[in-house]
């Protein structure tokens, strides 16, 4: 998990921006193969054994947690809890993390599930941060032997203060109250670390300090100290699913996910991390991420996007704006 305070893009371009820009297309397009946003394909729920006991469905969770991919699975799940033909589920995970409300939103749907119905988590590569707490629900988690697992705890850069603004705007309208903003990171790391104590304490050899030191796992390590429950494949989770729901016969149906637009590309610089919005972005498609639940090794570090996320360009807007735009 990650906090960043670094201010927006500046909207303004120039002869050094737009190089930023074109550095930034071939960047993006190099790695939106690697760090996928993925989206709900939207494919039925369907079985060709008609002699089959039931139906076990597999949703994927590939590439960093954003919006709307929250929504996406918690309407998913939904659906998978509303069919009568789907007996249990299990989570194909491959994600560094990524942002807290759509992270929350998928727990919390998760967790409903597996009030329902028998649900388990796989990790086929890396399922860290925010991946790792939005499968807490999850009765067992499957993890091979070099997947790698947790990163629970608070990554946050120091809160910078910046003066207040001045004239009939409320003072903490744009600048950052440090005390305010400590007690967030410290309220996030929290919540964070008591869900993983809460729902798998029993199960953890470590003690709370040692949970929140944000270390990451291998998969043969993590069955060890309790972040995972057993060594196996995405075959096994799913054979002990069907047998957690009584099914001798079983047949599978995957809830594919597939690249959609919109989503972001996150990466680091110097200065934070940030999300792409476009594989040919602007300025404007550069967003840097205040607060995020991320396993920062995972993300890509792009020297390109220095420029546009450095302090000087948001500064000259944040000067025009002060002395004559609109201040709400």
């Amino acid at each position: 998990m990650s906090s960043q305070n670094t201010p927006g893009p500046s909207t303004g371009t120039t002869d050094s921006d737009r190089t930023v820009v074109l550095g930034l297309a071939v960047v993006a397009a190099v790695i939106a193969g690697v760090f996928v946003v993925a989206a709900l394909s939207g494919a039925g729920i369907t079985g060709s054994d008609s002699g089959a006991d039931g139906t076990v469905a597999v949703v994927s969770v590939e590439g960093p947690i954003v919006q709307p991919i929250g929504d996406q699975l918690e309407s998913e799940l939904s659906d998978i809890r509303a069919n009568d033909s789907i007996d249990a589920v299990v989570l194909e995970m491959n994600t560094p993390g990524g942002s807290p409300a759509p992270t929350e939103r998928m727990y919390l749907s998760i967790q409903r599930t597996s009030e329902q119905m028998p649900l388990h988590a796989s990790v086929q590569g890396l399922s860290a941060s925010a991946g790792y707490y939005m499968m807490m629900p999850a009765e067992k988690i499957y993890v091979l032997p070099t997947s790698q697992v947790g990163s629970v705890g608070l990554a946050a850069s120091e809160p910078r203060p910046t003066p207040p603004v001045e004239g009939p705007s409320g003072p903490n309208k744009r600048n950052s109250n440090v005390i305010t903003d400590l007690a967030t990171q410290e309220t996030v790391a929290n919540v964070f670390i008591e869900t993983v104590v809460e729902q798998r304490g029993d199960r953890i050899e470590l003690s709370r300090e040692e949970i929140s030191t944000a270390k990451v796992f291998l998969g043969v390590n993590s069955v060890e100290n309790g972040f995972a429950d057993e060594i196996g494949s995405l075959d096994d989770a799913v054979a002990d699913a069907a047998d957690e729901a009584g099914l001798d016969d079983y047949r599978t149906v995957e809830r594919e996910l597939s690249p959609a637009g919109g989503l972001p590309i996150f990466a680091q610089t110097d200065h934070g991390l940030v999300a792409i919005y476009d594989e040919n972005p602007s300025l404007a498609d550069v967003k840097p991420i205040d607060i995020a639940m991320v396993y920062e090794p995972a993300v890509p570090h792009i020297d390109e996007l220095d420029a546009v996320s450095a302090s000087d360009v948001p500064d000259s807007a944040t000067n025009g704006a002060e002395s004559g735009g609109d201040q709400r």
